[in-house]
């Protein structure tokens, strides 16, 4: 077994590259390109791998090794089905416990997410929305509940960051986030979770069917399937 340093930190990098889309869905992780890119042996990053896909961001096939999973439309449709649930019991079990400085820091996150036309600083936007959810669902004081919804979080985080323009997620999804703000501020913990699983559902489904149309638009090709054969 390798240090548990070394493994956290290759897991944590491994997957914040396949989250931001350096990987892209169904590309090939090979041991030895990993192991130089990063500088260490294999071990490590076939331990990095086991726990990737633990958390569904990789597939590991006998014979095949390793790729980046990758999902169908339908698949995103469940996950996000799964995400809204789930926020929305975390929305409801955290506003109670919101505090002023919390407030004060999703303001802030609000403002910082609005944009001029033109001028979408993706990553900026993606920080700062994983943060805004965060602070939601780590004040629910449900800590397994956290960490499904993180799970979660990350398997779809790429397809999010893909399609965020395309969905015009930057603006109606922060007008969205100003409504649940309010809804929370006022203590309407139930209205704000139906808020949250709108929010959440909503942008799921505008992703899957645009992802239906691209492979609508996709020139079939021989023994393509939906999911990557590596």
């Amino acid at each position: 077994m390798f240090p548990r340093t070394v493994k956290t930190a290759l897991v944590n990098m491994l997957r914040d590259e396949i989250v931001r889309g350096t990987f892209e869905p169904g590309e090939r992780l090979r041991l030895e390109d990993l192991a130089q890119r990063f500088e260490v042996s294999t071990m490590p990053i076939r331990e990095a791998l086991s726990t990737l896909e633990s958390e569904g961001l990789v597939t590991i096939q006998p014979h095949r090794g390793a790729q980046v999973t990758r999902f169908t439309a339908d698949e995103i449709r469940e996950l996000y089905e799964m995400r809204a649930a789930l926020e929305e019991l975390a929305t409801v079990k955290a506003v109670p416990n919101l505090t002023e400085e919390d407030f004060a820091r999703l303001d802030a996150l609000v403002a910082e997410m609005e944009h001029p036309q033109g001028q979408f600083d993706m990553a900026r936007f993606s920080q700062n929305n994983m943060e805004f959810h965060r602070i939601i669902y780590d004040r629910a004081h449900r800590p397994h509940l956290a960490a499904q919804i993180r799970d979660l979080r990350y398997r779809v985080q790429h397809y999010l960051h893909k399609h965020l323009e395309s969905t015009n997620y930057s603006l109606s999804g922060n007008a969205e986030h100003q409504r649940l703000l309010d809804l929370m501020r006022a203590g309407k913990a139930g209205e704000a979770g139906k808020e949250m699983h709108h929010h959440i559902l909503s942008t799921g489904l505008k992703i899957a069917d645009i992802m239906d149309m691209e492979e609508a638009a996709r020139p079939a090709s021989k023994g393509r399937t939906r999911r990557a054969s590596g």
